[in-house]
């Protein structure tokens, strides 16, 4: 398939191709949807099969990003810049260089840390950009904002599937226990769940393992019976195998693109088990994030409270029409799309250079 139709296929506006010969530096970055504001997503630096796969990742990243965003009242859409992590010679000097690409964009793409991209390669972009999106010390951190939506769908997800949101004595398997597992994981306790955790850095298990959680081996952690099971590491840990050792009853995730395929949802589905989508569930930080870069306040708590209703608009949905969850949230996104360019005037005032 040629780029340009996967380009109107996703309903993507612009799509960048990457190239610095001198630095190594290959890959895409892609605005889907423009017209509704600045495009955030992060930049991911990844080894990948070849630049066609990339390509799609960014495309499928870059949407997934925008159905956040308008499922989370955030006035902006998707962004994704992927990076050819094996390409690279010199990587400080191409994260310069990227830096400079994205400044050209004035604004139009804010970009952020995703899968592979550290700390030095921060500092050597934002030497030649202003648009890294850094999360203001005014604000507690990201991970307490997204484990704080997560908390608001697990809730969702319980009186969806059994009429009682209540914590108290439900057992809960988080996936990682890093910068937003170990926060979802307190909030769990102090709310009287019993946790099931598996990490793969000792420090942070050590941390969790003092709090009260219970600590599981990662390679038995889907085998869990839970009520529910939330995944707060890296994404695709729902798969063709996984998904049969699976014994939670719902999926509440903080990890981006949870899911290893689109198709999974159904697998899940004809499975008995309620999976609530990660574009839906994980948006606190950008709320909070994206809320005090427009208008400095700090306090986003009735914003984050509504990823809960949103969710429960969603499952509603969902049971209405007979699809699953990710359907659902889709077609209400698209909808809310709709709705917004139907209210706009035509004409090129609206569209970003």
């Amino acid at each position: 398939m040629e780029l340009l139709e996967w380009m109107a296929r996703g309903g993507h506006d612009r799509v960048l191709a990457l190239q610095d010969e001198a630095t190594g530096l290959r890959g895409w970055l892609a605005l889907h949807h423009t017209r509704r504001g600045p495009a955030y997503g992060g930049i991911r630096v990844w080894r990948y099969r070849d630049e066609t796969e990339a390509l799609l990742d960014a495309l499928r990243l870059s949407r997934t990003m925008t159905f956040k965003c308008v499922l989370a009242g955030v006035p902006g859409c998707g962004g994704k810049t992927v990076i050819l992590a094996d390409r690279l010679e010199d990587r400080p000097a191409a994260m310069k260089r990227l830096g400079e690409f994205i400044e050209e964009l004035s604004g139009a793409y804010h970009c952020g840390p995703d899968a592979g991209f550290v700390e030095s390669d921060e500092r050597a972009l934002n030497e030649t950009t202003t648009h890294f999106a850094h999360h203001s010390r005014n604000l507690r951190p990201a991970g307490d904002a997204t484990a704080e939506g997560v908390v608001y769908s697990i809730r969702a997800a319980l009186r969806h599937a059994s009429g009682d949101d209540s914590l108290q004595g439900r057992t809960i398997v988080v996936q990682g226990l890093g910068s937003v597992g170990l926060p979802l994981a307190r909030r769990l306790l102090d709310a009287g769940s019993r946790v099931l955790g598996s990490e793969t850095d000792p420090n942070r298990l050590e941390v969790a393992i003092g709090m009260g959680v219970e600590s599981r081996e990662p390679s038995t952690i889907f085998e869990e019976e839970a009520d529910v099971f939330a995944p707060c590491a890296m994404g695709g840990v729902l798969h063709d195998l996984s998904i049969q050792k699976l014994k939670a009853n719902i999926v509440v995730g903080a990890a981006n693109n949870i899911l290893a395929r689109p198709s999974h949802a159904q697998m899940l589905a004809e499975r008995g088990v309620l999976y609530l989508p990660d574009f839906v569930v994980n948006a606190g930080a950008l709320i909070e994030g994206t809320g005090h870069e427009r208008t400095g306040q700090t306090d986003f708590s009735a914003e984050i409270e509504r990823i809960g209703a949103t969710a429960e608009s969603m499952l509603e949905r969902s049971a209405r029409e007979s699809v699953t969850p990710r359907k659902a949230a889709i077609d209400m996104a698209h909808e809310i799309l709709a709705a917004e360019e139907s209210a706009l005037p035509s004409g090129d005032a609206f569209e970003q250079d």
